[in-house]
């Protein structure tokens, strides 16, 4: 099964965010998930929150009526991230005024997030190609270099259009968040047609989007970047079993910072969820072929970026974390066993070791709430090639 492969070019703006490990929840500090398609969730008890969290008023609003917090740890700050499976299910960290309750161990003190600057305006945008239809069975190598680069990265399901309406608004709402983070490369899932063709009027002009060829389910996960600052390489798609086992192909892209010249690969996955019977066997035969995929990859010499709606918690990130030695911006690890963050979301950002995590946010605030049942889910990444 080869992968279906593009070759091409585009590229980014330069973003810096210094984010917290906290989060930001939605009414209540309750996740309420809006359509059906809500990730299992382990079984056993999830950890109790060890953190207080303390408002950090300079950073109130960040767009919306949410505010941004910062939290403090308690105990010792080299544990590391505490031993244990995700949240009961239909919940996500937080506690009474929305405000979260949770963090990583180890996570210094007061780490907060930072609302980005205006994108840089150093990097001149290049005018891009139309990847060509080159199929290629294997990876490309990218130019062996030490050079690294430093942006905004988002994972976000925009909850397709076939479960909720108000589709012209709702990319108004999640593209106003890419901008609003200055998010420089970012995964989407359920993106479907109607949401693609919106997103290319509203944001055309900053972003391009991979897939843009082929079946359209299959671009319903995508890769998108900020043109003025990262060059497109090249794409492919890899087939993973969905609902009831049926194919969907689902992307890898290889990018090039136009500024520093390092090169990393980011995915855009989605597992299937429950909703038309267990799919757990589905679930786990997408993560072992993502595992040998990934490892593939990173055996070129390129940073990995693996992110996506996983429908599982720990469940997920222990499996791909053990097979490829990944970690993941919310501060879980694998190290003498699986460790992962105290409230782990099934909408997972990981790295392979030459990826770095800064902070990381899960926003539900108003505007992420009248977008999408999921929160986008922001991180600083810096990648060394």
């Amino acid at each position: 099964m080869a992968p279906h492969a593009t070759g091409g070019f585009a590229l980014s703006t330069k973003l810096i965010i210094a984010a917290a490990a906290c989060t930001t929840v939605g009414i209540g500090g309750t996740f309420v998930a809006t359509s059906p398609d809500v990730g299992p969730v382990d079984a056993s008890a999830s950890v109790a929150a060890s953190a207080t969290p303390t408002a950090a008023s300079s950073l109130s609003g960040v767009g919306n009526d949410t505010p941004i917090v910062t939290v403090t740890p308690t105990g010792d700050p080299s544990t590391g991230p505490t031993a244990g499976p995700g949240t009961p299910s239909g919940t996500s960290p937080g506690g009474p005024g929305g405000g979260p309750t949770d963090a990583p161990a180890g996570v210094p003190a007061a780490r907060q997030l930072t609302v980005p600057t205006s994108p840089s305006t150093s990097a001149t945008p290049t005018a891009t190609a139309t990847p060509s239809a080159t199929a290629t069975a294997t990876p490309t190598t990218a130019a062996t270099s030490s050079a690294s680069s430093s942006f905004t990265f988002a994972t976000f399901n925009v909850q397709g259009a076939i479960h909720r309406g108000k589709v012209a608004h709702r990319m108004a709402l999640a593209v106003g968040l890419l901008k609003r983070y200055n998010v420089g490369v970012a995964s989407l899932q359920e993106f479907e047609t109607p949401q693609r063709k919106l997103f290319d009027s509203l944001a055309g002009s900053t972003y391009a989007r991979y897939p843009t060829a082929g079946r359209s389910l299959d671009a319903e996960n995508s890769v998108v970047w900020n043109t003025a600052r990262f060059s497109f390489v090249q794409g492919q798609t890899r087939p993973y079993p969905y609902f009831h086992g049926a194919t969907r192909n689902m992307p890898r892209v290889l990018l090039r910072d136009k500024q520093t010249g390092a090169s990393f690969w980011v995915t855009s996955y989605h597992n299937p969820a429950d909703v038309h019977g267990n799919a757990a066997k589905f679930r786990a035969t997408a993560v072992s072929r993502q595992v040998a995929d990934n490892n593939a990859l990173h055996q070129t010499g390129t940073p990995v970026i693996v992110a996506g709606d996983m429908n599982d918690r720990a469940t997920y990130f222990c499996a791909m974390s053990q097979g490829t030695g990944m970690h993941s911006a919310d501060g879980s690890v694998y190290s003498s066993g699986c460790r992962t963050a105290k409230s782990p979301w099934i909408d997972w950002i990981m790295g392979t070791p030459d990826v770095t995590f800064s902070g990381y946010l899960r926003d539900r605030g108003t505007d992420d709430r009248a977008a999408s049942d999921h929160p986008i889910v922001v991180s600083q990444v810096t990648v060394t090639g």
